[in-house]
């Protein structure tokens, strides 16, 4: 007996060192993030202020140098300096969603999704490339935060105009979801689907779509998804993928259906 009490003695002393290791990482790693953090964002700081001035130089310079438009490394110098632009936009965006607020009000998603196709057409030229929208007559309402979800529906759409080949469709639709969909949330959704007819995606190429940083494409800063997934899962919704090479990609995303809440007036 006193054998199995200085035991479980022992395994208990045991646990509590465990207990205090794992609380001593655990501070650890939140400083570590915080440190992180406090770095990328004084990084990115700096590099916005330069490129600012970088970008006005080029501006200045041709003004002041029209011909030097005709240069064949001019459009690549601004190609890249919008790149760069845009990484960093992207960049401060993903590091806002580290610890996203919403600023939930009742929101049309027919009217709001509708706006976001009328921003995008431009991008097709509705001969080759077309965009659709399809939602159903009567307004779909959710209580959420139209600017966030504005920032996903276009970035998918601009995912799929950029998965077309010469010719394709992008298609934007509002549906009933089904009972294993609602199954993913554990509650009633609304299913918004962003369909392409363009090169698909591979199994591999799915599992890591979502993840940070993750680009297959030219000039891809690889967090637009990211953001998109963070926006989503904040609003306690889900994204999924479904996709075959050569047979186009269809993302769903799923979102709570409008439930009682203040009324903070219209989007």
């Amino acid at each position: 007996m006193d054998d199995k009490k200085k035991c479980v003695d022992e395994l208990r002393l045991e646990i509590k060192k465990l207990q205090a290791e794992n609380e001593h990482l655990a501070r650890l790693l939140e400083h570590s993030e915080t440190d992180i953090q406090t770095s990328l964002s004084a990084i990115s700081h700096e590099l916005r202020n330069t490129l600012t001035l970088l970008v006005g130089s080029v501006q200045f310079l041709e003004q002041d140098h029209p011909e030097i438009i005709s240069d064949k490394n001019w459009q690549s110098l601004w190609a890249d300096l919008l790149h760069m632009q845009t990484f960093l936009m992207d960049l401060s965006s993903f590091r806002s969603m580290q610890n996203i607020s919403l600023s939930r009000k009742l929101c049309d998603l027919n009217a709001l999704l509708r706006e976001i196709c009328r921003s995008c057409q431009p991008l097709f030229d509705g001969i080759h490339k077309n965009l659709i929208f399809l939602c159903p007559k009567a307004p779909t309402v959710l209580y959420a935060d139209g600017r966030k979800l504005a920032h996903v529906f276009t970035n998918l759409i601009k995912n799929g105009m950029e998965a077309l080949n010469d010719v394709g469709t992008v298609s934007l639709r509002i549906r009933e979801s089904a009972p294993r969909e609602n199954s993913l949330t554990g509650r009633e959704t609304v299913a918004i689907e962003v369909k392409d007819t363009g090169t698909g995606l591979s199994e591999a190429q799915q599992e890591k779509i979502f993840k940070p940083f993750y680009s297959e494409k030219s000039g891809g800063t690889g967090l637009g998804l990211s953001i998109a997934h963070a926006v989503v899962r904040a609003h306690s919704g889900q994204i999924t993928v479904d996709s075959d090479p050569g047979q186009g990609t269809t993302f769903t995303v799923l979102l709570p259906k409008f439930a009682a809440a203040p009324d903070t007036g219209p989007f």
